[in-house]
């Protein structure tokens, strides 16, 4: 019996490092994504609203790393040699609400920073009113499922394999041909 050889540290960081731009650049996009859809709707009501993109790459990096910490601190464990379907969701629900909570200490502090912490309620104190953070915990489960499942199934079928189901252009013709033979 054989084992495996470790893979060497430089090796170990730059796949970490890898993970961690992927993480980086899906929620950047979502982010953007997002400002420009506030944009869009704010723009209808004559309310100059200019986001800068710059800024949703910054948050992008720091929620990656607070996912990133998360995994490092196996926040989504349960969800092991669980169905990819189960560990789907469960991975999501559970990054979504990291992500939530991360969100609402950052409007904290940001609120803290300038001086506009006032009251004692959830909403005065974050800027988030409870139906906001309801709401914004749905979207962030719901867009991470595609996060998660893509990531479950690069474990399940590996790299190769999903590369070679995304980009493969036969025809479904000369699939049924290599099925029979």
């Amino acid at each position: 019996m054989t084992e495996e050889a470790k893979p060497s540290r430089k090796t170990r960081i730059l796949e970490e490092l890898r993970n961690l731009s992927i993480t980086v650049v899906y929620l950047w996009i979502l982010l953007s994504a997002a400002a420009l859809h506030r944009q869009i709707i704010l723009a209808d009501y004559n309310i100059h609203f200019p986001e800068k993109f710059g800024f949703a790459l910054i948050n992008a990096l720091i929620l990656a790393k607070f996912m990133w910490l998360g995994e490092i601190l196996h926040a989504g464990k349960r969800a092991v040699g669980k169905a990819l379907l189960v560990a789907t969701l469960w991975n999501s629900a559970v990054f979504g609400a990291i992500l939530l909570v991360c969100h609402v200490v950052e409007e904290g502090l940001l609120r803290w920073w300038h001086g506009e912490v006032t009251g004692r309620s959830f909403s005065q104190v974050t800027g988030i009113r409870p139906a906001e953070a309801a709401g914004l915990a749905l979207l962030m489960f719901v867009v991470l499922i595609p996060f998660f499942f893509t990531k479950g199934l690069l474990q399940i079928l590996g790299k190769d394999e999903v590369k070679r189901l995304l980009l493969r252009t036969e025809s479904k013709k000369s699939n049924a041909e290599e099925i029979r033979a």
